[in-house]
C-alpha cells in the first residue's frame, strides 16, 4: 500500500553507485603500490575476472565504451564507404564511433516492448554496403539475437554489442558480451558496475584481440622502444581505476540484485497504472533493470518534459529515455515510429543502489498523483467536476448525524467511514484521538510540529471551514 505523500527535503537521485570497504581497499593499495612493476597488476586481473564473467575469451581494458566499439569497428576493418545498422534508442556513442571511422549509421527502429533493436526494422535496412550489426541492451534487456545472428549469416556482416547498460543481463542463458564478434561495456559513474569512467572491449577471436591492442596503445612497436607503426589511439585505463572495477565485479552479482529489487518495487506500486508502460522482460532474457524506466502512453497529455518537472518539484530526479538518433540536427531524418514513441515520452526513474523501497512508496505514490491530476478534462467540465465535489462534501461537513460509509469484504460489513464533521471540532474524544495521530505520524506532513489538543482543533478548523475540496474521516471497526 501506498504511504502519505509528504515532499522530502532531498533531491532523489536518478542514479549512484555501491562503494564498499573492499573498494576502497583495492584502490588504496593501487594508489600507494600500482607503480612500476606494478603498473597493471589490477588492470590484468580486471581483465581476466570481467573475461570470466561474462564467458569471453578476451578482455581489454579501455578508457571507455566508445573507445571500445571505436576499437572493434577498426580492428573489424569497418570504414569509408561502409553502413552499420544501429538502434534509434541508444545513447549518441553507438553512432558516433561509426561517423568516426569514416562509414555511415544506418537507424533501425526499436521493439515496442523492450526498447532493442527489431530484427525486421533490420532486415528491411540491409543493403550491398551494410557490414555490420550494432545490438544496444537497452537499460540491461538483451537483444533478441538469434533473428540477428541469421541476418549476419546470411549477408556476412559483423556483430557488435553495445553491451554498455547490461553487465549480468542473458540471452537464453548466455550473457550480452558474448554474443557477437566483439562487445564493449560501459563502467561509467552511473553504470551498474562503476570505474568513474572507462570501458571493456571482450572477443574470442584471438587476432581481433591483438589488433584491438595495437590500435587500443598507439600502434606501438613492440621491438623498438618509443616507435610507431601506424596512427593508433589512447585507449588505455588506469591502474587505480581497474582496482575499483575489480572489486565492483567481484560484488557484480549483488549489485545486479538490487537493480532487479529495486524495478520490482517499481512494479508492484506501478503495474496496474494503464497509463505507463514499464520495462518488460521477455521469456528468454534475463533483463537486470538498470535504470528503472516508464513510457507515458498518449492518455497522459503533458509531455515528457513537463512531467519530468512535475517530479523535480517533488524533490524527484528523473531523465529522458535516449532521444531517437535521427531526430538529432547532424543526422537525416528517418520514420520510425516505436522509436519515436519511445524516445519522446520514455523517463528514467530514479534507480541507483542506494535507493530504498521507502523512497520508492513515495516516488510511486507522485507519479500517480501526478497523473491523475492531468489527465484531460475541459476547464468547463472540470468546473462542474468541481462544484459537484465542493457540494457533496460541504453537505457532509454539516451533517452531525451517524452518517457512515460501510467498509464490506465479500459481501460482509468489516468496518466503516466515519466522516470527521463541524461536530467533531468540540468533541473531546475526537480531539484526542486526532491529536494522537498527528503526534506518531508526523513523517507524513511537510513540516514537523509541536502537537497540542488546541493546535489540533485549529487545524480541525482550517480543514472542515477552509478546504473545500477534502473531507476527512475516521476509519473504524465494527465495534467503532
Amino acid at each position: 500500500m501506498l504511504k502519505k505523500q509528504n515532499i522530502i527535503n532531498e533531491l532523489i537521485l536518478t542514479a549512484g553507485p555501491s562503494i564498499t570497504d573492499r573498494e576502497v581497499s583495492y584502490v588504496l593499495d593501487a594508489a600507494k603500490n600500482g607503480w612500476n612493476n606494478q603498473h597493471s597488476d589490477y588492470i590484468r586481473q580486471f581483465e581476466k575476472e570481467f573475461g570470466a564473467y561474462t564467458g569471453a575469451k578476451h578482455a581489454m581494458a579501455t578508457s571507455s565504451c566508445t573507445g571500445a566499439m571505436h576499437l572493434a569497428l577498426v580492428a573489424l576493418g569497418i570504414g569509408k564507404g561502409d553502413e552499420v545498422i544501429v538502434p534509434e534508442i541508444t545513447w549518441i556513442a553507438t553512432a558516433a564511433v561509426v561517423e568516426y571511422i569514416g562509414a555511415t549509421p544506418v537507424f533501425c527502429d526499436v521493439d515496442a516492448d523492450t526498447w532493442t533493436m527489431n530484427p525486421e526494422s533490420v532486415a528491411s535496412l540491409i543493403t550491398e554496403n551494410t557490414r555490420a550489426i550494432m545490438p544496444v541492451h537497452t537499460y540491461g534487456h538483451p537483444c533478441d539475437m538469434q533473428p540477428l545472428w541469421d541476418l549476419a549469416k546470411k549477408h556476412d556482416l559483423k556483430i557488435i554489442e553495445d553491451a554498455a547498460q547490461s553487465i549480468g543481463a542473458e540471452y537464453k542463458g548466455q550473457k550480452t558480451g558474448s554474443l557477437g564478434d566483439a562487445a564493449a561495456f560501459s563502467f561509467q559513474g552511473a553504470k551498474a558496475v562503476v570505474t568513474g569512467e572507462g570501458g571493456m572491449l571482450l572477443c574470442n577471436n584471438t587476432a581481433l584481440y591483438e589488433k584491438s591492442l595495437f590500435y587500443g596503445d598507439q600502434c606501438r612497436d613492440h621491438n623498438k622502444a618509443l616507435f610507431n607503426l601506424d596512427i593508433g589511439y589512447k585507449y588505455k585505463m588506469s591502474n587505480v581505476q581497474a582496482a575499483l572495477g575489480l572489486a565492483q565485479t567481484q560484488r557484480a552479482n549483488d549489485l545486479i540484485n538490487k537493480k532487479i529489487q529495486i524495478f520490482k518495487w517499481y512494479q508492484q506500486r506501478l503495474a496496474d497504472v494503464e497509463e505507463i508502460t514499464l520495462n518488460t522482460e521477455k521469456s528468454w532474457a534475463k533483463n537486470i533493470y538498470w535504470m528503472s524506466s516508464m513510457v507515458l502512453s498518449n492518455k497522459v497529455k503533458q509531455d515528457r518534459l513537463e512531467f519530468m518537472a512535475e517530479l523535480k518539484q517533488r524533490n524527484i530526479d528523473s531523465r529522458p529515455i535516449f532521444y531517437p538518433l535521427s531526430s538529432f540536427p547532424m543526422f537525416n531524418t528517418t520514420d520510425n515510429p516505436n522509436a519515436y514513441h519511445v524516445g519522446n515520452r520514455g523517463i528514467n526513474l530514479p534507480s541507483g543502489h542506494n535507493r530504498t523501497e521507502e523512497e520508492v512508496d513515495y516516488i510511486c505514490s507522485h507519479i500517480k498523483d501526478i497523473i491523475a491530476n492531468k489527465k484531460a478534462i475541459s476547464i468547463k467540465g472540470w468546473l462542474q467536476y468541481r462544484e459537484e465535489v465542493h457540494a457533496k462534501i460541504s453537505t457532509l461537513k454539516q451533517d452531525n448525524s451517524d452518517n457512515i460509509i460501510s467498509i464490506a469484504d465479500n459481501g460482509k460489513q468489516i468496518g466503516y467511514l466515519k466522516p470527521i464533521t463541524q461536530s467533531s471540532i468540540n468533541n473531546n474524544a475526537h480531539l484526542q484521538l486526532l491529536t494522537t495521530w498527528r503526534s506518531e505520524n508526523q513523517e507524513y506532513f511537510s513540516t514537523q510540529f509541536k502537537v497540542t489538543n488546541e493546535g489540533t482543533k485549529l487545524w480541525l478548523v482550517n480543514l472542515l471551514e477552509q478546504a473545500k475540496d477534502r473531507l476527512l474521516f475516521f476509519v473504524c471497526n465494527n465495534d467503532g
